[in-house]
């Protein structure tokens, strides 16, 4: 079996990329903007990528690196296009798009005041540097009871054996731990450990799990070469992350200091009603699933059955400034609500508890958006790079939006495509789409650790409208399988990829059965009309953008540099990055690219020659 994907995990509070400030070589000029060789090379390394041409040689680095760049320019035109449309004035872009722009801002206000703010010095580095030489070894004595531990502690201080004295004190508990830098939270614990002599013990120590007294039995020292800058790096990394929490804890308890904040009752329980009755009307099965989620489309039909005045409610005030009810479900939205149990109390609960974070949150954001960070160089570098992607994606949805197909369209299809006898390729395949990048990274840390994606899937069930209880789709022809069906065509048996972006969700696909047959598939009409409008409707779409695209890349002077992206040399391994942004929440590292090079022929090739 094999996996086409690869994740990272960043640093815990905030990982940014740098980018030069020196003027880059452009791969392709699209009006005055411009890719540069840094930036594609960054889109091309952190996006899983099947092109939409089968004949493209994926293995082909000069064939794949085209293919990926055509793409990009159609993206980026679509977003050119939807820009004139005033799609980016339209309510359902502001809706889906605003909390990824405040996360981006949040992540520029960590930037400054916590992350460029930690100093370390020299006593930190050289502390780090000699801990870092030791493994302690020690025996953890541990109790709730202050008294009896304390007790212990005093016997064991005044002589007397303390392995001994231990079946004495039956009702503390004891275990072994290996303690090295930064493995204990608590710095000042730590330092009692490290100041310990072999066979020595501290004093009773209270934690956040109760009293503790560490013994050390055995110290093992290895030396640090000075010139071994990874191992240097390593210590340095380890303390700056420790000096980085604290200055959070400062930076937040001063943020938050004097600040109370009341959630509007009455829209709090408007919107739990909303969400607990799409959730327990969606149709599903609790005896096999333990994954209960709202979709795009889920939350999309809360708005619409919305009145104007249930979305504009005063959720709560940050001083004179409303939070709408509209807001806290575009946060909802876009960093997904499941629950793993089909329980109205469950779903209010965590609908209560991600109202406290949501205030936590906007308090954040607003003061951001005071310091003016979305002007911030990086950040209005992420946030247009985000902007192209949502954009095209509705540019994409209001062409489809336009096309209809009749039932004639329909039926002369189903007799092509199942009455015809010509070769059909069926696919079973699994698919399992998860709205939470917290979910998803999970499921890739089981697989990178050996965990069948077969097992896996189970755990969360039917996540996709083409799949079954058991996250399969059944032996179909490709045809009613949609975009999964053109991406699942093109892997190998068994091969795990992903994830791909769908709409606001993310799926990783297994192709776990594959055959072809030329005799006629028996497959009712009526069970499949529903499947082949679809797939007509988004085959007249594509054919649309197919013939539109060329007119909109000479609309914009686009030229391609082809001796420039011969230059720029990507790896062969396709990565899935998640970027932990800083005070809390994740993205993908960059915005996965949908594939879209049918556009691209000879004859547009000649015409955006520089």
């Amino acid at each position: 079996m094999t996996n086409r994907y690869l994740s990272f995990l960043f640093f815990l509070f905030v990982c940014s990329f740098s980018y030069s400030q020196e003027k880059q070589q452009a791969v392709v000029k699209v009006g005055s903007d411009f890719i540069s060789a840094k930036d594609f090379k960054l889109r091309i390394e952190l996006s899983p990528y099947i092109p939409s041409n089968p004949e493209v040689d994926r293995h082909s680095e000069r064939e794949f690196k085209k293919d990926f760049l055509y793409s990009f320019v159609a993206e980026m035109l679509w977003a050119k296009e939807a820009d004139k449309m005033g799609i980016s004035n339209d309510e359902k872009f502001k809706f889906f798009f605003k909390p990824l722009e405040d996360l981006i801002v949040r992540d520029a206000l960590f930037k400054r005041e916590i992350k460029d703010k930690v100093k370390l010095s020299a006593n930190d580095v050289k502390g780090a540097i000699n801990k870092s030489q030791f493994k302690l070894h020690t025996l953890i004595v541990s109790s709730n009871d202050s008294a009896r531990i304390h007790l212990f502690y005093s016997r064991a201080k005044d002589g007397n054996k303390f392995d001994s004295l231990l079946t004495v004190f039956p009702e503390l508990d004891t275990s072994s731990a290996e303690v090295t830098l930064a493995s204990l939270k608590d710095e000042r614990i730590e330092n009692f450990v490290y100041d310990l002599e072999l066979n020595q013990f501290t004093h009773p120590l209270k934690t956040e799990i109760g009293w503790v007294i560490f013994k050390l039995k055995n110290k093992i020292f290895t030396p640090i070469d000075l010139k071994d800058e990874a191992a240097i790096n390593k210590a340095k990394d380890a303390i700056r992350d420790r000096r980085t929490e604290e200055r959070y804890r400062d930076y937040m308890l001063d943020l938050l200091k004097g600040v109370s904040i009341s959630i509007d009752i009455a829209s709090f329980i408007v919107l739990y009603n909303k969400i607990w009755n799409t959730l327990k009307n969606k149709s599903v099965n609790p005896d096999f699933e333990n994954y209960f989620s709202l979709t795009e489309w889920d939350f999309q039909f809360i708005i619409n059955s919305s009145t104007a005045d249930e979305l504009n409610n005063t959720f709560f005030k940050l001083g004179s400034y409303p939070v709408k009810s509209k807001d806290f479900l575009a946060d909802l939205a876009f960093n997904g609500f499941s629950v793993s149990e089909l329980d109205s109390i469950i779903v209010l609960n965590k609908l209560g508890n991600r109202a406290k974070q949501f205030i936590e949150y906007q308090i954040i954001t607003q003061e951001g958006y005071k310091q003016n960070l979305q002007h911030s160089p990086e950040a209005n570098k992420d946030i247009s790079l985000w902007r192209q992607k949502y954009l095209a994606g509705l540019f994409f949805k209001s062409i489809l939006d336009t096309i209809s197909v009749t039932d004639e369209e329909i039926y002369e299809s189903y007799i092509k495509d199942f009455k015809g006898g010509q070769n059909l390729t069926l696919i079973n395949a699994r698919v399992l789409t998860l709205n939470e990048l917290d979910e998803l990274a999970k499921v890739l840390s089981l697989l990178q650790d050996g965990s069948p994606f077969s097992e896996i899937i189970l755990n969360y069930g039917k996540t996709d409208s083409l799949v079954n209880a058991k996250g399969e789709t059944g032996l179909k022809p490709i045809q009613l399988l949609g975009d999964i069906g053109k991406i699942a065509a093109s892997l190998d048996l068994n091969e795990i990829y992903g994830p791909v972006q769908r709409n606001n969700s993310y799926s990783l696909i297994q192709v776990i059965e594959k055959s072809n047959t030329q005799d006629s598939v028996t497959i009712n009409f009526d069970s499949v009309k529903l499947d082949l409008r679809n797939s007509l409707r988004l085959a007249k779409t594509l054919d649309y953008l197919k013939r539109t695209t060329p007119k909109l890349a000479e609309i914009n002077n686009v030229k391609i540099y082809y001796d420039i992206l011969d230059k720029v040399k990507t790896t062969s391994i396709p990565m899935f990055i998640h970027r932990f942004m800083g005070f809390g929440g994740r993205i993908a590292g960059m915005p996965l690219l949908t594939p879209f090079s049918d556009w691209m022929d000879d004859t547009v090739i000649k015409k955006l020659l520089p």
